[in-house]
């Protein structure tokens, strides 16, 4: 699982700040099945207190820390089952953790546990996550926070090559299981809006997005973005800076008043 291959994800991280000029740092995901694998990890800090998971995201984005997380670390119970973490109940099933939050009546509560996409229960017992450029892991995904356009670039990237558009799907909560648990079980880009849980604890800001990139597709990725970039389609948007009509049209009056 250790890897000797720090220069190779710096790379990618300067990669992708070439095209996306990002303001936090890209973070690198990875799904642990023993949780003493942990141990191992370089520059690794874990939670001093229980918090939720996408706080652990934060850590890395805003701070560059390498942050590890099992489930006792985590108070997030809709992290927890999305990431296999704990068996799901049937309270939870239920819509309970929905209900009078975001749904109505408890079978729209149900209807939108069902939604869920939900890594299998036990497959993984810990999270690492850490900023792109200083890892010393094989990540599982990158998870890119950005404004619109720069995750427009993004989808444009993975389009390049293949075509036709991409499908969101969200229920705006439980970001955890839109940008991971869906991007493990499809091993496809996922685009996902913060939830409430990431904008008050984990610092999202209201101009965000997040984009979930499987590893096995981010140099495809960021081909496209490389030759979308060839093309004049980039990041920063390059303005169209065109003569002011406006004083086009004050230049002559100005200067037919000076001839009078």
């Amino acid at each position: 699982m250790i890897c000797d291959s720090m220069g190779k994800y710096e790379k990618l991280d300067n990669k992708l700040n070439k095209y996306l000029r990002l303001a936090t740092f890209p973070v690198a995901v990875k799904l642990l099945e023993d949780p003493n694998e942990l141990d191992n990890i370089k520059f690794l800090k874990r939670p001093e207190t229980e918090m939720v998971i996408c706080q652990l995201f934060s850590f890395t984005r805003y701070y560059g820390w390498t942050m590890g997380c099992i489930k006792e670390d985590n108070i997030c119970p809709l992290a927890n089952i999305s990431l296999g973490f704990e068996e799901s109940y049937k309270l939870f099933e239920e819509g309970a953790f929905f209900l009078g939050r975001y749904n109505e009546t408890k079978e729209a509560a149900k209807k939108t546990t069902k939604t869920i996409p939900k890594v299998p229960f036990g497959k993984y017992k810990a999270i690492l996550s850490g900023a792109l450029h200083r890892i010393d892991y094989d990540p599982d995904l990158i998870l890119i926070w950005g404004n619109s356009a720069q995750i427009m670039r993004i989808i444009q990237g993975y389009l390049w090559k293949k075509g036709g558009r991409i499908s969101m799907s969200t229920f705006c909560d439980g970001v955890c299981a839109d940008t991971i648990s869906n991007a493990l079980l499809t091993n496809d880009l996922q685009i996902a809006f913060p939830c409430l849980g990431d904008r008050r604890y984990g610092n999202a800001t209201d101009n965000d997005l997040i984009a979930s990139i499987p590893i096995e597709i981010i140099d495809e990725i960021i081909k496209g973005m490389e030759e979308t970039h060839k093309t004049g389609t980039r990041y920063p948007i390059p303005y169209q800076i065109s003569t002011p009509e406006y004083f086009v049209k004050l230049k002559k009056e100005l200067d037919k008043v000076k001839k009078n």
